[in-house]
């Protein structure tokens, strides 16, 4: 259809709607249709002329435009920008006011107030956009994109904030795109983007193609939200890309990814850490018929609620294939933990999960919870109809996998949710990936280590995990450095020995303790940190240099609890420098306490205080050592300092 063809039609259908509102007696006074275009900074508003934008104020203009109601005398409209734009003048009090704001109109009238147009950045940056509307939906550098198309658009030091409670939609660069089947394309935002359902660059996408964007910054959002995109539905998504940290989103490149692929893309965000659900290191909910190919998630995946994992936190009767994900995975409650896919399940009966040709290369994955949902692959398959189908995945073979009674069994098979285990340094290998046998149909992923190749993916050889063509790095300008971890006896370390980092990457190890010791210290480049002990955990941020961690282990101390029958005592503190309390509140009046040396000899006495359920025993003039506390039978050991 032609563009004048498009526009008769789109004027019959204003012209109609006039008719019917005057019909039904609703006034039609506060209609602009094919109001006056502003001149902004020249141009007609053709493809050969656009309107030319070169200053704030111009910008403002196109806004003030829109949201009058003129939304339909954008449509089929070209703007550009003739330089960069600093919007700080507009950033007191509620801050810049988005271009098509959707929050002046109702739902069956909205489209007037959408932007419609055609807007080419020319390859500049936008500056210093503030908006402080929480209380506003659509809310972004633009508001409501209906059948547009935005290209070549920067955006740098935003700070972005939308309706901070409900079902909202905010993103950087527009809160909603209803495009049509258009695109969205080499656009970025850098900066802080806030609010319910967030993405970083769009907060809701239909029906668009995003191609060649990214965002790299901080959010702090609500459920959905995603780093890229919020909520994608009926679109592609094609090389693009997020960094930053991810607060509250559950997916690090899309929250909701609905009837739609995704290809071509990574996240290097850590996503989650707040009351979220169903989080993933890329999306976080993939349904109904979508596919995911030749993508990965590298950041920490933390979610609080249902399931996790380091791709894609939820997956309902759709398709993974040729992807892998590094971050460590932790479920704090909740049903499936998976260092690819945290949980599967089915829309309906004709559509069935296949995931294939795919790694879960993490350090870690836990679940604190106890229902067995918690794999190095996959969390959970939840299939209601057909089970899920698992072909050619793989794992690194010395994941930590933990639930909350400690390590979980693995079972090594191409077929179940462990995949088939093996280490990192085959993960970092050309051969491992372009041996037809090794993957699904004898069909090896599309990767070289040649420059000049095609193909979607290449490795550095002995130096990383494959990346995207696209991203042109040189791999002869990658330095690796060696982290050494080690650990004592009675506990573990994970990973560990000689560990290769890439420079500038960083890296993450947990220690475990084996049952009745905990973590006496850890020592990185020799120097003991006290919160890695805490934590059980340290990360390497941006390795560079070479670096040892050694963790050491030691018997549980502390409080200790002896159980006789159905009698609970609590003695602490262990050690003790010489007050030694016994509480219980079953224990009778006058019932003996006996402490003896190692050798059995008993030096000293008490009974059970008839004044509280607590006893304080002083045997500050016993010699320092280990002693042995007797009670009714029971004996349990404890330390004189």
């Amino acid at each position: 259809m032609s563009k004048n063809l498009l526009i008769q039609k789109s004027m019959k259908n204003v012209k109609t709607f006039l008719v019917s509102l005057a019909l039904v007696g609703m006034s039609v006074s506060s209609f602009t249709a094919f109001a006056q275009h502003p001149p902004l900074g020249g141009g007609s508003g053709t493809q050969a002329d656009p309107y030319q934008i070169a200053t704030p104020a111009q910008l403002a203009d196109l806004a003030t435009f829109a949201n009058a109601g003129n939304g339909y005398d954008t449509y089929g409209v070209y703007y550009k920008l003739m330089n960069d734009i600093d919007l700080s003048s507009y950033a007191s009090g509620e801050g810049w006011k988005p271009i098509g704001d959707a929050n002046n109109g109702v739902w069956l009238t909205e489209f007037r107030y959408c932007f419609q147009g055609r807007f080419d950045g020319c390859g500049y940056v936008i500056k210093n956009l503030t908006i402080n509307r929480t209380t506003d939906i659509y809310v972004g550098l633009f508001g409501y994109v209906k059948g547009g198309k935005i290209k070549n658009l920067g955006i740098e030091n935003c700070n972005v904030s939308g309706e901070v409670q409900g079902f909202n939609y905010t993103g950087g660069l527009a809160a909603w795109c209803n495009l049509n089947m258009d695109t969205i394309s080499n656009c970025y935002v850098v900066g802080t983007v806030k609010g319910g359902s967030v993405g970083g660059l769009i907060g809701n996408n239909d029906y668009s193609t995003v191609v060649n964007c990214y965002f790299n910054g901080n959010m702090q959002t609500g459920y959905p939200s995603g780093g890229l995109i919020g909520q994608n539905y009926y679109s592609r998504i094609v090389n693009c890309y997020t960094l930053g940290n991810l607060e509250g989103c559950n997916g690090g490149l899309v929250g909701t990814n609905s009837g739609s692929s995704i290809s071509n893309c990574f996240s290097k965000a850590n996503t989650g850490f707040g009351e979220n659900n169903r989080v993933g290191g890329l999306v976080g909910e993939n349904g109904y018929n979508s596919t995911i190919t030749n993508c990965y998630a590298t950041g920490n995946v933390i979610g609080y609620n249902e399931s996790a994992g380091g791709l894609v936190g939820w997956n309902a009767a759709s398709k993974i294939s040729n992807c892998y994900a590094t971050g460590n995975v932790r479920l704090l409650g909740g049903t499936g933990s998976g260092g690819l896919v945290g949980l599967t399940t089915q829309d309906d009966i004709t559509n069935s999960v296949l995931i294939a040709n795919c790694i879960a290369a993490n350090d870690s994955v836990i679940l604190e919870a106890d229902n067995n949902t918690i794999h190095r692959v996959l969390g959970l398959d939840s299939q209601p109809y057909i089970p899920a189908t698992f072909e050619n995945n793989y794992a690194y073979k010395d994941m930590v996998v933990k639930d909350i009674n400690g390590d979980v069994s693995i079972t090594d098979s191409t077929f179940d949710a462990d995949g088939i285990g093996v280490d990192m340094a085959t993960f970092k290998t050309l051969a491992f990936y372009a041996t037809a046998s090794n993957w699904y149909n004898n069909e090896a992923w599309d990767i070289d280590t040649a420059s000049a190749s095609s193909s979607v993916w290449r490795i550095c050889e002995g130096k990383s995990l494959p990346w995207l063509r696209w991203e042109n790095i040189n791999c002869d300008a990658i330095t690796t450095h060696t982290i050494t971890a080690t650990a004592g006896s009675n506990g573990s370390i994970s990973p560990s020995g000689a560990v290769s980092v890439t420079e500038g990457n960083s890296q993450t190890f947990t220690f475990t303790a084996n049952s009745n010791y905990e973590i006496d210290q850890v020592l990185i480049d020799n120097v003991n940190n006290p919160a890695a002990v805490t934590a059980g955990t340290y990360t390497f941020e941006n390795v560079t240099a070479d670096h040892s961690i050694a963790v050491s282990f030691k018997e549980t101390v502390g409080i200790v609890t002896i159980t006789n029958y159905e009698l609970r005592i609590t003695i602490y503190p262990n050690p003790t420098d010489g007050k030694l309390r016994i509480t219980n509140y079953e224990l009778r009046e006058g019932t003996v306490i006996e402490i003896c040396n190692v050798v059995g000899q008993i030096v000293f006495t008490s009974a059970v205080s008839a004044l509280s359920p607590e006893t304080t025993i002083d045997i500050s003039h016993l010699a320092n050592g280990m002693y042995y506390l007797k009670i009714n039978e029971k004996t349990v050991k404890f330390v004189k300092n």
